[in-house]
């Protein structure tokens, strides 16, 4: 089945009001204290970072969400989206989304009071003209995605004569096997990372670790299936050994058995082996 026919290609775009400001005068004031020139750039905090964290939280849930569920792909922004995760992925976006325009309303309602605070804190510093309006603030907040189709190569019709267009078309399709490798790769080296990361939890002498630990081996054997584009045998198959050896683990279990504990780091250190064989990996022992 041709890479068209897999996925799609995922653009997420989140924008958000600053609340800082650059300051010129105060900037030349500060200069002038310490008899300097060419020292940085004074920006005001228009509005207190504490009223805007919610909003900032959900705006970083879902890049890193984006991230996670989705594959590298070009340099131009977008992310391959397999056509096995999208469902699950444009419904939580959605869920994202609706969050973020809840807060942002929440937000904007409270808006005049913190204007009102930054008046006090800012005092002399304070400007009217920072601030914009409420209707035109609102246009600042935005959490959307925007979903393409997988260009086909031999879809290229332009006005050159057919040599230069298949040269046209031929780099392009170097250019998707190098984004497919790069995708694979990916896949390869967020395993060898959780996989390397609890080898290293579990071989410390007192052993202390999160939950997190085994839970993200868990999730992410679960999301790897859905990931795997090129349906790569190798990786289904260590996959599947990291769910039956690793991922299924009580963390409470390993934090109180010490045997355990070293049985599954030396399984770790095997699987870990193994991959090493398939992909080169930075920082591989």
């Amino acid at each position: 089945m041709k890479i068209q026919h897999k996925g799609m290609i995922a653009y997420l775009n989140i924008s958000t009001w600053t609340a800082r400001k650059f300051d010129a005068r105060v900037t030349r004031e500060i200069e002038a204290s310490y008899a300097a020139s060419n020292t940085g750039r004074y920006n005001k905090i228009l509005i207190a970072t504490e009223y805007l964290a919610n909003i900032q939280k959900i705006a970083s849930a879902a890049r890193k969400y984006h991230y996670e569920n989705t594959l590298p792909w070009f340099d131009n922004g977008g992310r391959m989206l397999p056509a096995a995760n999208y469902f699950s992925y444009v419904q939580k976006i959605d869920e994202l989304r609706n969050e973020f325009t809840q807060e942002v309303y929440k937000f904007l309602n409270l808006y005049p009071g913190y204007k009102d605070e930054a008046q006090t804190r800012l005092n002399g510093m304070f400007a009217e003209e920072d601030y914009p309006d409420p209707d035109k603030l609102t246009g600042k907040y935005s959490l959307a995605i925007q979903l393409q189709p997988i260009p086909d190569a031999d879809d290229f019709r332009v006005s050159l004569n057919e040599e230069d267009v298949e040269a046209i078309r031929e780099a392009y399709r170097l250019q998707l096997e190098k984004s497919i490798g790069e995708a694979n790769k990916e896949l390869w080296s967020r395993l060898y990372e959780v996989v390397g990361h609890m080898l290293e939890r579990l071989s410390s002498a007192d052993a202390k670790f999160k939950n997190s630990l085994v839970e993200n081996v868990r999730d992410l054997c679960a999301l790897m299936p859905k990931l795997n584009i090129t349906e790569d045998e190798h990786l289904n198959a260590i996959v599947a050994e990291v769910q039956q050896t690793l991922a299924r683990l009580s963390p409470d279990a390993l934090r109180k058995n010490a045997e355990l504990r070293g049985q599954t780091a030396s399984q770790a250190r095997k699987i870990l082996d193994k991959m090493q064989h398939y992909i080169p990996v930075e920082g591989a022992a």
